[in-house]
């Protein structure tokens, strides 16, 4: 287990973590846990995706690949897991066609038939919450640009597109995101052409409707680069401290959509955060993208909605996301549907499955011939 600062990166193995930046609040880093550890009978494997609220793993339980998702200590990231946790599971109740939220597994396998959707357990003398979900190979998209800034603009629109249709669907269920990073959502590709990306939103954001949000909000949960302009006081340079100012307008969401866009589109982030404190951030979030947008030549419709969704004004981006995801579609086209496997076997495979046999077969008359020559 180590200490992890989730502004300046640095770590420490023994928990005791310290950064010479006056604006670094090292010693409020969370833990970490580290390969080889343990999560109640869960092995951790590696961490996927490191978020404000929690951290999603990759781990092993009795021989099977598992994503489990821990929160960071304190009682809102503890209530924040269980309002996603319960919305996974009422999702998977109605089975309803959201195959971009997590798939929740049984947090004890011993206790399956009890229906728990999250579980708690002590972890160097801390109590953590934490809820198990099915395992897909993929791979956070902020991992992704660090290592391909510049995505082909198609599969930038496919992967935007997947997201918006994650975060309407949170909206018919009258619920908010407020908080989408590219920490958010992990990305797989299919193997073949045209390699369509399939996505899952690791992180619901606030999972609050809005008639909750007075109950339901905290800052601490925003990634503040990411942060609407809305959501900060201005003055104070750091974000809304109650519910009741935050505004519940599908368009705060469309601005994080909008900001997802807009990093694909430029290779970086458009609010500049390296070694920057929270505070400094959020100075420059409320004036939204810092960084000029370079793609007007090549897809310059999408640079526009990328800009527009971007604004800081709320009444001059579109009006939910739904609207953006149609957008985006009138210009790239539907996603392609992943390719069933062909379970036939390929004729390659027949013409070497047939000689193996009858290679055998040789085999075995020879022996029999040769058995018999001796016993005569």
């Amino acid at each position: 287990m180590q200490q992890h600062c989730l502004i300046c990166q640095r770590t420490a193995p023994d928990a005791n973590l310290y950064c010479e930046q006056t604006y670094c609040p090292g010693e409020l880093s969370p833990l970490i846990l580290e390969t080889g550890e343990h999560i109640a009978d869960i092995e951790i494997v590696r961490p996927v995706t490191i978020l404000r609220s929690g951290v999603v793993y990759a781990g092993v339980r009795q021989g099977e690949p598992v994503y489990v998702k821990v929160a960071h200590q304190g009682a809102g990231h503890k209530d924040r897991l269980k309002r996603e946790a319960e919305l996974c599971a009422v999702a998977q109740v109605k089975k309803v066609a959201a195959p971009f939220l997590p798939a929740l597994l049984p947090v004890n396998l011993q206790r399956a038939g009890k229906q728990e959707t999250y579980g708690k357990t002590m972890i160097a003398g801390r109590l953590v919450y934490y809820y198990v979900f099915a395992y897909v190979e993929a791979e956070a998209l902020r991992d992704i640009l660090r290592k391909q800034p510049q995505v082909w603009a198609t599969q930038i629109g496919w992967v935007s597109i997947c997201v918006a249709t994650a975060v309407a669907y949170l909206h018919r269920r009258r619920l908010f995101h407020f908080g989408l990073a590219p920490e958010s959502v992990l990305v797989h590709f299919d193997a073949t052409p045209p390699y369509a990306p399939r996505i899952l939103l690791v992180d619901l954001g606030i999972a609050s409707p809005a008639d909750a949000l007075a109950q339901s909000w905290y800052p601490e949960f925003l990634p503040p680069a990411y942060t609407a302009p809305e959501l900060i006081d201005e003055r104070r340079r750091l974000p809304k401290q109650s519910g009741q100012q935050v505004p519940p307008s599908a368009q705060v969401d469309v601005y994080g959509l909008g900001l997802l866009l807009y990093e694909m589109l430029i290779g970086a982030p458009p609010i500049p955060d390296l070694l920057r404190g929270d505070e400094a951030l959020y100075a420059l979030a409320v004036r939204g993208p810092q960084q000029p947008m370079d793609r007007l030549d090549d897809v310059r419709p999408i640079a526009e909605l990328a800009r527009q969704c971007t604004d800081i004004q709320m009444n001059k981006r579109l009006p939910d996301p739904a609207a953006f995801g149609q957008q985006l579609m009138a210009f790239f086209g539907p996603i392609p549907e992943a390719r069933k496997q062909n379970r036939r076997p390929s004729q390659r495979t027949v013409y070497v499955v047939a000689g193996a046999v009858l290679t055998v077969a040789f085999l075995l008359a020879l022996a029999i011939s040769l058995a018999q020559g001796l016993l005569s």
